[in-house]
Formats: structure tokens, C-alpha cells, sequence
């Protein structure tokens, strides 16, 4: 499943409007670092995150929360037809098949959000395991995903917003 969200207008959601705000009040890497954190663990209820850098096709983990480093130290270990539609700056979210699960567990997510900067990609952002209280992923949860892959870039890496225009 491939997603994409409409604008964003914090007016139908209030996490739009304070996820922004922390975001654009960070004054450091780790305060946004820490900024989205915050915003994947307890707005989207997502338990594994990892931040990739990417620089002419190849990757490399940046920063992560709950990510095993060494089986995901580049994006090479996630599905390629998934990583090329993020890297040309797609929102990309997917139902994957799970090797063991229970007979009412749901199968796991991986979203893959573009974290642009001045107009290009310049990290992607992979959501790997929702909390077991979190149901799904929503057309509001995409929208808040939408608004990191625009305001994380700036909070991290400089270069201007798509609000910032």
C-alpha cells in the first residue's frame, strides 16, 4: 500500500499544529532529534525508528530508537522498490508479512517518510513496529508523517520548508 496525504492544516488535528511547533522550536540536532522521537513515539505510537542519511544512493543510519543497528545500518535491508519511491521524495507505507505471528496479531508496518531539505531528500525516516495498543495507521496519521518529511529536514539539516516559503 503506497500513501500520500493532502495538505496539511492543523485546524482538522491539533498533533499538526504541536508537532510543527516542537519542531521548529528545536534549537539543536538533539533537541530534534529528540523532537521526533517524541513526535513518531507518542503521536504516531511507533516503537522502532531509524533516521538514514542518504548521499548519492548509498545510506547510512544516522540515529535510531528501538532499530537493531546492525541488521539495519543501511537502507540496502528494506524492500528496494520501496526505498527507490522514497528517494525520489513518495511517502511510502507498506503491511509486511510477518514470520511468526499470532492468530490475532496484525501484521507489522514499515513507513518509509522522505526528509527533505532544500527541495531534495537528504535522510529517510523508516517507522518499523506500531505499539500493540495502535490499531493502524490513519489518513491523519499520514498527514502528520507528511509534515515531518517537510519540517524535519529543516529542523536537522537547514534549508528551507515548504511553510518556510
Amino acid at each position: 500500500m503506497t500513501a500520500s496525504a493532502p495538505g496539511i492544516s492543523g485546524r482538522e488535528d491539533p498533533r499538526l499544529d504541536a508537532a510543527q511547533r516542537r519542531l521548529r522550536e528545536s534549537g539543536s540536532e538533539a533537541d530534534a532529534l529528540e523532537a521526533i522521537r517524541e513526535i513518531v513515539t507518542n503521536l504516531l505510537g511507533c516503537e522502532e525508528i531509524g533516521l538514514f542519511t542518504v548521499d548519492q544512493g548509498r545510506s547510512g543510519l544516522y540515529w535510531s530508537f528501538g532499530i537493531d543497528a546492525e541488521r539495519h545500518g543501511t537502507l540496502d535491508a528494506f524492500e528496494e522498490s520501496g526505498l527507490q519511491r522514497v528517494l525520489r521524495g513518495e511517502l511510502y507505507v507498506v503491511q509486511t508479512v510477518c514470520e511468526r505471528q499470532g492468530n490475532h496479531a496484525k501484521p507489522p508496518i514499515r513507513v518509509f517518510v522522505p526528509i527533505r531539505a532544500s527541495g531534495r531528500t537528504v535522510a529517510v525516516l523508516v517507522m518499523l513496529k506500531l505499539l500493540p495498543q495502535k490499531l493502524d495507521f490513519d489518513e491523519s496519521d499520514l498527514k502528520l508523517v507528511n509534515l515531518l518529511s517537510d519540517e524535519a529536514g529543516r529542523a536537522l539539516f537547514g534549508g528551507g520548508s515548504k511553510a518556510d516559503a
